[in-house]
């Protein structure tokens, strides 16, 4: 649900004193009164008065909080199906097959309410979206803070600081394109982030990792955004594992004071500090397709 912030707590405030000089308007206006009639004309005088120019705001206020109840309830159902599903784990994979990628252009469509990435908010797009599977797995950041423990860590092709690696990423990446062709990604050196690619020829990766993104017309109406992520062995068209989630932005498309609406997203299962929200779908994947480490 939705939490007070500094600013709701004053508005509140505000609005108890607009009522209370109201309450007080009228007392004084029954007051003045001589008959009974005289004192019911001018309450509904004075309450006119305070009334008229709140009245556009109130109403949007009420068909808000109408529109954010409806749409919580929508997104507590959706919140029941969420979580992982794992069916089987392999350890040593040296490169996954991406049949598609996060869209790049994050900031410019995060007001979309049918913008398809919206269940990952923070998700990386694009070329970021490739390297996060190629990255290491760091125990601190550049600015020398250390995980706590149990926490994922920083990816990055290095960081300062000397933080040890705690995992190392794939060695390479497989990624469809629209064609159908598939390039093969990897770093061009393991301390830049500069991608080389190649066509692949030969056998692409075994396990791939697919997503596809719940659009739906009628949640997207509620700011209300799903996605199921599969990994799939290729060779037996086996799944073997799915993570579903879901987002919900409680603002409702408010852009006011510039906010970019589904950056205040919530999210179920909910995104903690052992999850990072920028790099949600490595985090998952790792897990059940664990990259070979260094001799």
């Amino acid at each position: 649900m939705l939490k007070m912030t500094g600013f709701d707590v004053l508005f509140a405030a505000a609005g108890n004193l607009y009522l209370l000089l109201a309450l007080a308007g009228i007392c004084v206006a029954l007051w003045l009164g001589k008959t009974w009639m005289r004192k019911l004309i001018y309450a509904v005088v004075v309450l006119a008065l305070f009334v008229a120019p709140i009245a556009p705001e109130l109403y949007r206020t009420i068909e808000y909080r109408s529109k954010l109840v409806t749409a919580q309830a929508l997104f507590d159902e959706r919140c029941k199906t969420v979580g992982e599903k794992v069916y089987k784990t392999v350890d040593n994979i040296d490169g996954v097959l991406l049949l598609n990628i996060r869209q790049y252009d994050r900031l410019g469509i995060a007001d979309n309410p049918l913008w398809p990435d919206a269940a990952l908010p923070l998700e990386s797009g694009g070329d970021d979206y490739i390297r996060s599977f190629l990255y290491q797995e760091y125990d601190g950041s550049p600015d020398g803070r250390r995980i706590a423990p149990g926490d994922r860590g920083y990816l990055s092709v290095g960081v300062s600081g000397k933080p040890l690696v705690m995992s190392r990423g794939y060695r390479f990446v497989d990624v469809k394109q629209t064609d159908g062709s598939v390039l093969r990604y990897r770093l061009k050196d393991q301390s830049k982030s500069d991608l080389v690619s190649e066509p692949v020829n030969g056998m692409t990766a075994r396990y791939a990792v697919s997503f596809v993104n719940q659009v739906s017309p009628s949640d997207r109406s509620h700011w209300v955004a799903g996605t199921i992520i599969t990994l799939t062995d290729t060779q037996t068209n086996e799944v073997i594992a799915t993570r579903e989630s879901y987002s919900f932005e409680p603002g409702l498309g408010s852009r006011a004071g510039g906010r970019q609406p589904w950056r205040f997203a919530v999210t179920c299962p909910a995104n903690s500090r052992k999850l990072p929200g920028v790099h949600i779908t490595r985090f998952f994947v790792d897990q059940i397709l664990k990259p070979k480490q260094a001799e």
